[in-house]
C-alpha cells in the first residue's frame, strides 16, 4: 500500500522522537547507575572504616584480643556483615558470622550469607605498627547493592520506563499534530497547483503565518497571476491571428466567388483589390515567420562598434517620405561627436524603421517625430518620441507582446499585423541591449533604445 507524504513524514517524527528519547534514557540510565554505585561504595567505605576503626580503639584500650572478639558479633549482626579479625601470625582470632549463626536469627543470617556481597581487607595498625588484620564481607548483596538499593534502584528504573513511555506518547501526539497541520498547509498548496493544472487561475493561497510555506504560497499566487495574463495574452494572441487571417481570406473568397457566380467581373479594379488582399496576407505570414526565425538568435548576431548617430540618421532620412505623407516632422538632434555601440547593422535599421512606422501609424496630421542621442559610462541610448495619440499606463506592460493591441478596432487607419514593437524588442535583446517606453495619452510616446558600448 502507498503510503501518502503525511505518513511517511508522521512516521519519520515518530521515529525521531522516540529514538532520541531512548537514546536519552539509556544515557540517563548510564549517568545514574554509575553515580549510584559510586555513592554504594562510599557508604560501604565509610561503614567499613568506623567497623575498623572500632575494632583498633577495643584492641589498643585491652592490648589483647578478648575485646574484639567479643565485639565482632555484635558490629556484624548492626551492620550486616560478616567480620573476619586474624592476629599478625594469620590466625583467625574472631568471625562474627559464627556467632550470628548461634543466635536467634541464625536462620535469618543462614539465609543471607548465601548472598554475599564484596570482601574488604583492612590492616588494624596502632601507632603505625600493624598487629593483625580485618576481612569485612557485606551479606545478602548483589555486589554493592543491598536489598534496599536493589528495591531502590528498580523502582527508579521502573519511574523511568513509565516517564519514557509517557514521553514516546507525548512525542507520537505532538508529531501527528504537528505533521497535520503542516501537510494540511501543503494540501492547500497541491489543491491550487491541481487547479491552475486546469486553468482555473482565479484561485488563490491562502497565506498563513510568515515561514517557508507562506512564502512559497506567496511565490505560488503570483505565479498564478502570471499564468493569468499569459492565458489572457494567448488568447488574445490566437483571437488576433484568426482575425487578421480571416479578413483578407475573407475578402479574396468573396471576390473568387463573385467572379465565378459572374456578379463581378475579373476587372482591373477588382483584381487589384484580391491582390491587396493576399499582399496583406503576405505580410503577415512574413511578420509571423520573422518572428519565429532563428534570425535573431545571439549566434547569428553580428555585433560590432558602429557609429550609431550616422546609422540612425541614415535610417531616418530614408523614412523621411513617409512622414511628410502626414506632414509629419522629423527632427533629428545630433551631437558634436559621433557614438559608437555595439549593434547589428541590419537589425539596427529594421528596429528604427519599426518604431518610425509606429510613429507614423499613430501620429495625427503634421505631427512631429524627434530623434535624439546621449550616453554615459557603459551605454548609449537613442530616444525617439512623437506626438501622436500615446497610450494608457495600463497597457504599457504589455505593449511588446506579440500581436498585442491598445485599438481591439484594429481599423486599417492603424492597422498591420501587430507585432512591430514585438519585433523591435526582441531585435534589442539578441544585440545585448533593450528598449524602454514613456507614453501619456494625448501626449505621445518615447521610445528608449539602449546599446552597449563594448563587449562585458
Amino acid at each position: 500500500m502507498k503510503k501518502s507524504l503525511s505518513q511517511r513524514f508522521a512516521l519519520a517524527l515518530i521515529m525521531l522522537a522516540v529514538g532520541g528519547i531512548i537514546f536519552a534514557a539509556f544515557l540517563a540510565h548510564l549517568g545514574l547507575t554509575r553515580n549510584f554505585q559510586r555513592y554504594l561504595e562510599s557508604v560501604q567505605e565509610e561503614q567499613n572504616q568506623l567497623i575498623v576503626n572500632t575494632l583498633v580503639e577495643l584492641y589498643r584500650q585491652s592490648t589483647s584480643w578478648q575485646a574484639v572478639r567479643l565485639t565482632v558479633m555484635h558490629l556484624g549482626s548492626t551492620t550486616g556483615t560478616q567480620i573476619e579479625v586474624y592476629d599478625q601470625a594469620g590466625r583467625l582470632v574472631a568471625d562474627s558470622l559464627s556467632g550470628m549463626m548461634r543466635g536467634m536469627h541464625g536462620r535469618h543470617w543462614a539465609r543471607v550469607q548465601k548472598e554475599r556481597g564484596l570482601t574488604y581487607t583492612y590492616p588494624l595498625s596502632i601507632q603505625g605498627k600493624e598487629v593483625g588484620k580485618a576481612l569485612i564481607t557485606h551479606l545478602g548483596q548483589q555486589g554493592l547493592y543491598s536489598t534496599e538499593a536493589l528495591v531502590f534502584s528498580r523502582a527508579v528504573r521502573q519511574s523511568a520506563i513509565i516517564a519514557g513511555l509517557i514521553a514516546i506518547m507525548a512525542a507520537i501526539l505532538i508529531a501527528g499534530l504537528l505533521v497535520r497541520r503542516l501537510t494540511s498547509r501543503l494540501k492547500v498548496l497541491t489543491v491550487a497547483a491541481e487547479k491552475w493544472g486546469q486553468g482555473k487561475f482565479g484561485h488563490r493561497v491562502e497565506i498563513l503565518g510568515d515561514d517557508e510555506l507562506a512564502v512559497l504560497g506567496k511565490t505560488m499566487n503570483q505565479m498564478a497571476g502570471s499564468l493569468a495574463e499569459q492565458s489572457e495574452l494567448r488568447r488574445k494572441l490566437t483571437d488576433n491571428i484568426s482575425h487578421e487571417l480571416r479578413t483578407p481570406l475573407t475578402t479574396i473568397q468573396s471576390y473568387l466567388e463573385a467572379f465565378r457566380d459572374g456578379i463581378l467581373l475579373p476587372e482591373r479594379e477588382n483584381i487589384d483589390a484580391v491582390l491587396e488582399e493576399a499582399a496583406r496576407l503576405g505580410k503577415l505570414v512574413n511578420d509571423l515567420q520573422e518572428l519565429t526565425a532563428n534570425g535573431y538568435e545571439r549566434k547569428a548576431v553580428k555585433l560590432k562598434q558602429l557609429p550609431l548617430v550616422e546609422l540612425v540618421t541614415q535610417e531616418a532620412e530614408r523614412m523621411r517620405p513617409l512622414l511628410q505623407q502626414k506632414e509629419i516632422r522629423l527632427q533629428i538632434e545630433k551631437p558634436t561627436t559621433d557614438f559608437y555601440a555595439l549593434a547589428d547593422e541590419t537589425l539596427l535599421e529594421r528596429v528604427i524603421g519599426n518604431l518610425l512606422i509606429n510613429a507614423y501609424k499613430y501620429t495625427p496630421q503634421k505631427g512631429e517625430v524627434l530623434i535624439t542621442f546621449s550616453q554615459d559610462k557603459e551605454e548609449v541610448y537613442v530616444a525617439i518620441a512623437d506626438t501622436g495619440i500615446g497610450i494608457d499606463e495600463e497597457h504599457l506592460p504589455y505593449i511588446f507582446e506579440r500581436f498585442y493591441r491598445v485599438d481591439p478596432s484594429r481599423t486599417r487607419a492603424t492597422g498591420g499585423s501587430g507585432i512591430g514593437l514585438a519585433i523591435v524588442k526582441e531585435l534589442m535583446e539578441a544585440m545585448g541591449g533593450r528598449v524602454e517606453l514613456d507614453s501619456k495619452p494625448q501626449h505621445g510616446s518615447c521610445f528608449r533604445l539602449y546599446f552597449k558600448k563594448s563587449l562585458q
